[in-house]
């Protein structure tokens, strides 16, 4: 399907705005009834960038947007963790399914774990468009739906995968958030791992300010549609960082150093505690389980725990 390119001069605004800049005006939508008040999730992931060149750069110049606007309304764990196998395939399907993925990364082989599309779909009996799977990168197919025969094809993903730019994955985002309203969806952008690959520091730094922008802005639309906002939890993480210096440097990824295993995760949404730091160790794993709580999925197979402490703490005994 062809990408539009409407959002493309809101987009590249965006990278001037200063920390302080207001949310994006609301939708012709703003006028509808909301249909639903049950609770949505967005992932983003960014695919291939390092925790030392995001929030563990003690600049953050090239997260402005998600360390000065994003952090101080949610809640920021500082030691989350990929510690199966740092490629993307593999990341990507751990977040989805709670177990540590060793499927082939070149897209040939599917999770033998039910996915979170899956889980949802099955136990809320929601069409194929209630779960969204957009990326650049259109290997990520295997991670729509798993090989579990109780699940499988006919509780996977609705997909919108092309060999795109990170400007028009969001395009696409934004117009299925538009036009279908789902329930769980997962953004991958798919240009700071290509960045990273062909070597170019300044090339690599700038696509991360480029998501950095499109983060921003991707919040600034859940709280602006009356479908989402309220309502919407939204988490932005990786599915592997890249080598540190001492391991070959950016340029490449896959093993377990520090560089590789080492990502970003920051959660937002209405019960979510603002401006929180978690320095206890989470892995990609634990995403799962945590997502599907908040759907309200049981997620059976996944081997994660629930990251509690990203939460607002229940008040009991106010009132008696």
């Amino acid at each position: 399907m062809a990408r539009s390119l409407r959002h493309l001069v809101l987009i590249i605004a965006a990278f001037t705005l200063s920390c302080d800049s207001q949310p994006i005006p609301p939708s012709s939508k703003s006028a509808q009834t909301v249909a639903t008040q049950e609770p949505r999730v967005v992932v983003l992931v960014i695919d291939g960038i390092r925790y030392q060149d995001s929030f563990g750069d003690p600049s953050h110049v090239h997260v402005d947007g998600m360390w000065n606007v994003l952090r101080p309304q949610g809640t920021l764990c500082s030691n989350f963790r990929n510690l199966g196998w740092t490629l993307t395939n593999p990341g990507h399907g751990t977040i989805l399914t709670g177990v540590w993925q060793l499927i082939a990364n070149d897209g040939s082989q599917r999770p033998a774990e039910p996915t979170l599309f899956e889980y949802y779909r099955q136990e809320k009996s929601a069409p194929a468009a209630d779960v969204l799977l957009v990326s650049g990168k259109p290997k990520l197919d295997a991670v729509a739906y798993s090989l579990d025969p109780s699940y499988g094809a006919a509780f996977g993903a609705t997909v919108d995968l092309e060999n795109a730019s990170d400007l028009e994955t969001y395009d696409a985002l934004i117009s299925r958030l538009q036009t279908d309203q789902p329930h769980f969806v997962m953004a991958s952008f798919s240009q700071v791992d290509q960045k990273g690959h062909a070597g170019v520091w300044g090339d690599y730094v700038r696509q991360i300010e480029v998501v950095d922008s499109l983060a921003v802005l991707t919040w600034n639309y859940l709280q602006s549609d009356p479908q989402y906002a309220g309502r919407t939890t939204m988490f932005i993480t990786a599915d592997h960082g890249r080598h540190d210096d001492a391991h070959g440097g950016f340029q490449n990824h896959g093993d377990t150093c520090d560089g590789c295993t080492h990502i970003p995760c920051i959660a937002l949404g209405p019960n979510i505690r603002a401006g929180h730091e978690v320095t206890t160790l989470y892995t990609q794993r634990d995403l799962c389980t945590t997502v599907g709580s908040i759907l309200g999925v049981a997620t059976t197979e996944s081997q994660g725990v629930r990251i509690n402490e990203i939460f607002v703490p229940v008040q009991t005994g106010v009132g008696d």
